[in-house]
C-alpha cells in the first residue's frame, strides 16, 4: 500500500518529493510523519517506510517519527530521499500519558509528573513505590517498616477524606485497581505516570479524587528485529543506625550503673540487697565481663538479589515482547524475607493499515515471611548482663527470670508469619482506524489477585508463654476485576495552525471481591498453619462474598491554536452500584487552559528563554473508594444456647446505613508555570494549587434510644493547598564531561474547614476547625524541673528530676483542660535532590531526599525512654541526674507523670538514598563481544541519614512494635545491565 495523506495543499508549481524513511538499525518506519514546515501539507511512510509528496519550491520538509530526532531537508529540486533518523530519549521523555491517551508535554494544560522505567531500575528499590519519594513534586510515600515486602501508601497532594482511603487510584495497563504497585518489577515498567490535579484526574471521575498513578509495562514495540536486555543484581544487606542502648557494643558497665541507679531512685539503697535486683548468674556474668549486645547478635547481614530478561521484537506486521524479572529480599532479623516472580507478554499483530490487534499479559507471583512477632522488641527490652544460653549452651526459652520476656532466638523458631499472593494483569484490544486521524478501539482487561494469609503460633513463643498449646490462623481474600473500555479518538490538524485532538469514552467494570478465615488452638503437632481442621478448638470462622459495578462515559477535547493557546475541557458521568439508585450518577467536570508565552512575537527572539507556558485549570473529582453496604442497615449475628443446641440470632446492627448518602466530592484550582531557559539547560515547572473536598463521609454518632448508635452521613468539608517546584539543570555538557541535577520541592497544607455543619470542633476524635486532619493533642513537654524550680515543681506535686509540662490555665491543675495542639504528622515540605555524573564511559550519581517538619506520636520513643520497669533496658539517652541537669529526659528511676509526652517526636530527616558509581563499555568492545552496549555499576542504598530521631528509621516512626518493628538496611550492591 502507498502512503497516506494527512492533509494537502495542491499548486501547480509543487516539487514531487519521494523517500524512503529507516530507523538507525535500517528498518524501515511505517506510519512516519512527512510534512512541509508552517504548512498543511503532509503524508505519512508505508510499512515500508515509503513516501511520496508534493512541495512547495523552497521550504523545509520535516521527517519525524515519536522518539526520534526529526531531519529537515529544504526543497528545490525533485528528489528522491533515504532518510536515517536516531533515537532521541528527550523526545520520548516529551510524551507524557495522560489517561486513555497521549499527549506532547508542550499540550499538557494539567499538572502531571513522570518517571522513566530506567529511572526505577537505577533506584533498585524491590517495592518501586518507594522510587517516587523525592523523585516526583507532591508524591509522599510512607512506609510501615523496613521489613522486607512490608506496605507502602502513596498519598499524592495531601489527605481528602477523614474516613475513606486516600490512597490514589492505579491504573495498571489499562486496568483500574486498588491494590497497588508492590507486585511489579521496576525492569518491567516503561513509565511511571502521575495525575495530580482534577483537571488531569477528572479523566476518572469518582475515582480520581486522591490522584492517579498510571503505570505501562513494556509491552511490544513497533521497531523490527530481536533485542534482548538482561538486568542483574546482587547485594548485601547490613543494618545500620542500629539505636544506642545503654550497655550495647560491649559497655555492659553502663547498663549496670543504670540499674544500680533506678533500683535507688525506685526503692532504696537496701533494694540493692534483695534477690531479684541481680539474678546469681547475671552477677556471675558483671563479675566476668560477660556481655551480650542482644540487637547486634539477633540481626544478621542478608542478601538482595534481583534479576530480570526483558526480549522484544517484530516483523512488518507482527510486534512481541517477554520478559521474566526474580527477586529475592531477604530480612536482616530471622526468617523475614519477601520473593516475587514475574512474568509479562506482550503482543501487537497489524492485519492491515487500518486494523490491529494486541494483548498484554503481567503475572506476578509474591511470598512474604513476615517474620516473628516480639522478636526484635524483646532484643531491646532485654538488657546485656543476661545471655541467650542456658549452662549447657543450649538456648534457653527464659533467659531473664526477673522479666516476662522470652529469648527471641527461640521467639524466631517458634512463630511464623507468611502471605501468599498472586497477581494477574490481562487486557486485549482491537483497534480500527477508518481513516487518518480516527480510531476506535475496545480493550477488554482483567485483574486477579489473590492473597493466603498464615500464621502459625508455637506453645514456645511470648503468646503461648512456653504453657499454652500451639495455635494457628489463616485467612484468604480473592479479588477480580473487569473492564471493558471503548475509546474514539480523533486527532486532526487543520489550516492556519489549529489542532484537536478529542476522546470519547464508554466504559463498564465490575469487581467481586470475597474470602474467608479461621483460627485453631491446641494443634497436636508442628503443622504450621495448614492444618487448621486438626485443632482441639476452632473459632472465628468467618466468610464474605461482595461486588459492586461502574458505568461511566467520558469526553475530553484538546484544542490548539496556533502552537500558543491550548483549551482542554473534559466531562466524565459515573454511575456506581456502592449508592442508591438515586444519587448513584454523578458528572465530574473539568476545564484547563495552556498559553505558550514564549510563542508571542514579543517573546520569540528572546534567546534565553527557550519554553515558557502558563497553565490554569479547575476540576471535580469523587472519590469511589467508600464501604460497599454503607446505605443498608444490617443485621448483626448473635449466637444464643437453647436447650441442648445452639442458636443463630439476627438483629438490627449498631449502624444505620444511609440511602441519601452521596460521593465525597473534590474541586482542585491549579495554577502552574512550566519553563526552559539557556536552551532548555534550566527547565522546570512551579504549581500552585487548592482543592476543597465536600460532602465527607462521617459515622456519625445518635442516640442509642434509636435502637443504633451512629449512621452515616454526608458532612464536613475538608481543604488542601500546596505549591510544588520541579528544576532540572544542565551544568556541565562538554564532550567529556556532562553533569546534570534535578530538584524536586513539595509543600501541603491541610485543614478541616467543617465537620458537622455547626463549625464545632469534635474533641473525643481529636478533629479540630482549622487544623489538619491528623494531629498530636496532648501536654507541651516544657523540659524537666531543676534543682532552682524546687518549690514551683511541689506547687503541681511534682519533684526535681521529673517532668515538666505546661499548665495552660494556669490553674496549677494538670488535666485535659491543658491539652494542646502540638503539631500534626504532615510533614513541613518535603524535597529530593538527584544528581548525575558522565566522564566519558563513567557515570556517578547520587540522591538526596529530605522530609522536613511532622510531629509523631511515637511508641517506640516513649516506651523505651519512659515506661518505668526496673529489669528491661532503655535508650542511652541524657536522663537527668543532680550532676547532669538534663533538660530533656526525666531522672532515671523517677515515678514521673506524663511521660507521654516523651514519644512526642519529629520526623525531620535527610537522607542520601543512593551513591551509583557505574562504567560502560565502548563501542570498540561492544562490537567484539557482540553486544549493543554493556554497563557495570555499584550502589551503596541508605549510607547516610541525619535526623534527631533515635529509632532506627525516621521514615517508618510509628510502625507496630510487635509485628512491624524493623531494623534499617545499608545495601551494598553489584550489578549488570547487557543490551544484545
Amino acid at each position: 500500500m502507498g502512503p497516506h495523506a494527512i492533509w494537502s495543499q495542491e499548486t501547480d508549481n509543487n516539487i514531487k518529493v519521494t523517500g524512503t524513511v529507516l530507523a538507525q538499525d535500517g528498518l524501515p518506519i511505517p506510519q512516519a510523519n512527512v510534512y512541509v514546515e508552517n504548512s498543511s501539507i503532509g503524508v505519512v511512510t508505508d510499512f515500508d517506510g515509503k513516501f511520496v509528496i508534493e512541495v512547495p519550491p523552497g521550504k523545509v520538509l520535516i521527517i519525524s517519527f515519536l522518539g526520534m530526532k526529526p531531519k529537515r531537508y529544504t526543497i528545490t529540486t525533485s528528489q528522491s530521499l533515504t532518510v536515517t533518523l536516531e533515537d532521541d530519549a528527550q523526545l520520548l521523555d516529551n510524551i507524557v500519558l495522560i489517561g486513555y491517551g497521549t499527549v506532547e508535554k508542550k499540550d499538557v494544560t494539567g499538572s502531571i509528573g513522570a518517571i522513566s522505567g530506567d529511572k526505577l531500575v537505577k533506584a533498585n528499590n524491590v517495592n518501586i513505590s518507594e522510587s517516587l519519594n523525592g523523585r516526583v513534586s507532591g508524591v509522599l510515600v510512607t512506609k510501615s517498616s523496613n521489613r522486607p515486602g512490608a506496605g507502602m501508601s502513596i498519598q499524592i497532594r495531601g489527605q481528602n477524606s477523614i474516613n475513606s482511603s486516600n490512597e490514589p487510584l492505579y491504573v495498571i495497563d489499562g486496568v483500574p485497581s486498588y491494590s497497588g504497585i508492590a507486585h511489579i518489577n521496576a525492569s518491567d515498567i516503561e513509565s511511571i505516570d502521575i495525575l495530580k490535579d482534577a483537571a488531569s484526574t477528572a479523566l476518572y471521575g469518582s475515582r480520581g479524587a486522591n490522584g492517579v498513578v498510571i503505570v505501562t509495562t513494556k509491552g511490544a514495540t513497533k521497531k523490527k528485529g530481536f533485542s534482548i536486555e538482561y538486568n542483574g543484581s546482587v547485594g548485601i544487606k547490613t543494618p545500620t543506625r542500629i539505636p544506642d542502648m545503654i550497655g550495647n557494643k560491649g559497655n555492659g558497665l553502663e547498663y549496670v550503673d543504670y540499674r544500680i541507679a533506678l533500683w535507688r531512685k525506685k526503692y532504696g539503697d537496701a533494694s540493692l540487697n534483695r534477690t531479684d535486683f541481680l539474678t546469681e548468674d547475671e552477677k556471675r556474668r558483671i563479675r566476668n565481663g560477660e556481655y551480650y549486645d542482644w540487637l547486634r547478635e539477633i540481626s544478621d547481614n542478608s542478601l538482595v538479589t534481583n534479576h530480570s530478561l526483558y526480549s522484544s521484537g517484530g516483523s512488518e506486521n507482527t510486534s512481541y515482547s517477554f520478559g521474566m524479572s526474580y527477586v529475592k529480599d531477604n530480612g536482616m532479623i530471622g526468617k523475614e524475607g519477601f520473593e516475587r516472580i514475574t512474568g509479562n507478554i506482550g503482543l501487537e499483530h497489524r492485519l492491515t493499515d487500518k486494523v490491529s490487534t494486541g494483548m498484554t499479559t503481567y503475572l506476578s507471583k509474591n511470598n512474604t515471611n513476615h517474620g516473628a512477632e516480639e522478636t526484635l522488641i524483646n532484643a531491646y527490652f532485654l538488657p546485656p548482663i543476661v545471655s541467650p544460653y542456658d549452662e549447657n549452651g543450649d538456648y534457653a526459652f527464659n533467659v531473664q527470670p526477673t522479666s516476662s520476656k522470652i529469648n527471641p532466638f527461640i521467639q524466631n523458631e517458634n512463630n511464623i508469619r507468611e502471605t501468599e499472593a498472586i497477581y494477574a494483569n490481562l487486557s486485549a484490544f482491537i483497534e480500527v482506524k477508518p481513516f487518518e486521524g480516527l480510531s476506535v478501539k475496545s480493550q477488554l482487561a482483567y485483574q486477579f489477585d489473590t492473597r493466603v494469609n498464615g500464621e502459625w503460633i508455637g506453645t514456645f513463643t511470648q503468646q503461648k508463654g512456653g504453657v499454652n498449646p500451639a495455635g494457628a490462623y489463616r485467612s484468604e481474600n480473592r479479588n477480580n476485576n473487569w473492564v471493558w473500555d471503548n475509546i474514539l479518538t480523533y486527532k486532526k490538524k487543520f489550516a492556519f495552525g489549529h489542532q484537536l485532538d478529542a476522546i470519547g469514552l464508554f466504559s463498564l467494570q465490575k469487581d467481586t471481591h470475597k474470602g474467608s478465615s479461621m483460627r485453631g488452638d491446641g494443634l497436636p503437632y508442628n503443622s504450621d498453619w495448614h492444618a487448621i481442621q486438626t485443632a482441639d478448638e476452632i473459632s472465628d470462622v468467618q466468610s464474605y462474598y461482595w461486588e459492586s459495578a461502574l458505568t461511566s462515559y467520558m469526553l475530553r477535547v484538546n484544542y490548539t491554536m496556533w502552537d500558543k493557546y491550548i483549551l482542554t475541557a473534559s466531562g466524565r458521568y459515573d454511575g456506581t452500584s456502592r449508592l442508591s439508585a438515586d444519587n448513584r450518577w454523578g458528572f465530574m467536570p473539568s476545564i484547563a487552559v495552556g498559553w505558550q508565552i514564549k510563542n508571542e512575537p514579543f517573546l520569540k527572539d528572546v534567546d534565553f528563554i527557550t519554553d515558557l507556558k502558563l497553565r490554569v485549570s479547575y476540576g471535580n473529582t469523587g472519590n469511589n473508594n467508600l464501604g460497599h453496604d454503607i446505605t443498608w442497615t444490617k443485621l448483626d449475628l448473635s449466637r444464643y444456647t437453647y436447650g441442648d443446641n445452639g442458636i443463630n440470632g439476627f438483629g438490627i446492627g449498631n449502624v444505620r446505613g444511609n440511602k441519601d448518602l452521596r460521593w465525597e466530592m473534590t474541586s482542585e484550582h491549579n495554577a502552574g508555570l512550566d519553563f526552559g531557559f539557556f536552551n532548555n539547560r534550566l527547565t522546570g515547572s512551579v504549581d500552585l494549587y487548592y482543592k476543597t473536598t465536600d460532602d465527607l463521609i462521617f459515622s456519625r454518632a445518635v442516640g442509642t434510644v434509636n435502637g443504633f448508635d451512629s449512621v452515616y452521613e454526608n458532612i464536613g468539608t475538608t481543604t488542601n493547598k500546596g505549591i510544588e517546584v520541579s528544576l532540572n539543570t544542565v551544568n556541565i555538557d562538554s564532550k567529556n564531561l556532562q553533569w546534570k541535577s534535578s530538584l524536586n520541592f513539595s509543600l501541603n497544607r491541610n485543614k478541616i474547614k467543617d465537620l458537622y455543619g455547626d463549625q464545632q470542633d469534635d474533641l473525643g476524635n481529636r478533629w479540630f476547625i482549622g487544623e489538619p486532619i491528623n494531629v498530636i493533642y496532648d501536654f507541651k513537654h516544657l523540659g524537666i524541673w531543676q534543682e532552682s524550680e524546687t518549690g514551683l515543681a511541689a506547687d503541681y506535686g511534682q519533684s526535681v528530676g521529673h517532668i515538666k509540662v505546661e499548665d495552660v490555665n494556669g490553674d496549677f491543675n494538670l488535666d485535659e483542660q491543658d491539652y494542646q495542639i502540638l503539631g500534626s504528622p504532615n510533614p513541613d515540605w518535603t524535597a529530593g535532590l538527584s544528581n548525575t555524573l558522565i566522564y566519558k564511559n563513567f557515570d556517578f550519581s547520587f540522591d538526596i531526599y529530605a522530609r522536613v517538619g511532622g510531629l509523631y506520636d511515637d511508641p517506640f520513643t516513649y516506651v523505651f525512654t519512659a515506661w518505668d520497669n526496673e529489669h528491661w533496658n532503655k535508650l542511652d539517652v541524657n536522663y537527668w541526674n543532680p550532676e547532669n541537669a538534663s533538660n530533656n529526659y526525666q531522672e532515671i528511676g523517677a515515678q514521673s507523670y506524663y511521660t507521654q509526652v516523651l514519644g512526642k517526636v519529629s520526623g525531620t530527616f535527610v537522607k542520601v538514598q543512593n551513591i551509583v558509581l557505574g562504567y560502560s563499555t565502548n563501542e570498540k568492545l561492544n562490537n567484539a563481544l557482540g553486544i549493543q552496549k554493556a554497563r557495570i555499576y555499584g550502589m551503596v542504598q541508605n549510607p547516610f541519614t541525619f535526623t534527631d530521631y533515635k529509632g532506627a528509621d525516621p521514615e517508618v516512626i510509628g510502625e507496630n512494635l510487635n509485628t512491624q518493628l524493623s531494623l534499617y538496611p545499608m545495601i551494598f550492591t553489584l550489578g549488570l545491565n547487557l543490551n544484545f
